[in-house]
């Protein structure tokens, strides 16, 4: 299982990329900064509290570490999605010298681009996702899982939702 709540590190190991497995597509250099293409994408449904942590940090690497393995330094509208399962994953667009997660809901600009790279996710368990599988194995069937119990607008740090989830366990 890919794991981007911990490091990662984006591998350009193969030319051939199973797309069925964890993998990313980074998108370079747009052609049409200057044409007002707009496109609307429809709704996003809310992240669960492991989703919303795991975000900020694949947020904060992006920002701040190479994480590609080769010599990369993003342009204006690159796009990079980390794909983990199939297609469904996160899509980040640079903007403003910074890597922006992008809301799929709304009127988005449309790009086409000149190049593209793509490869494979390489990362290591961290300790949230190993609490949180240790978590769903004693939760009794019908009880409510703290993860996804609507707290979909509230901000939780990645220490106290593991104290949450290890005082579960403990019973």
């Amino acid at each position: 299982m890919c794991d981007l709540n911990g490091p990662f590190r984006l591998c350009t190991c193969s030319d051939d990329v199973d797309y069925t497995k964890p993998h990313w597509i980074l998108r370079m250099n747009s052609i049409n900064d200057d044409v007002e293409t707009m496109v609307t994408i429809g709704m996003m449904m809310p992240l669960n509290l492991i989703n919303k942590i795991e975000r900020r940090k694949i947020l904060r690497r992006l920002n701040t570490v190479n994480v590609f393995d080769f010599e990369y330094a993003p342009s204006e509208n690159d796009q990079l999605e980390l794909n983990l399962v199939d297609d469904n994953g996160y899509t980040f667009n640079f903007k403003k010298g910074k890597w922006v997660f992008e809301e799929w809901y709304g009127e988005h600009q449309e790009f086409e681009y000149k190049n593209q790279k793509e490869g494979i996710i390489e990362s290591l368990p961290s300790k949230l996702k190993k609490v949180y599988k240790r978590y769903l194995n004693v939760l009794n069937e019908g009880e409510m899982d703290i993860v996804d119990c609507g707290w979909s607008n509230y901000r939780m740090s990645e220490k106290k939702l593991i104290e949450l989830l290890e005082k579960r366990i403990r019973g």
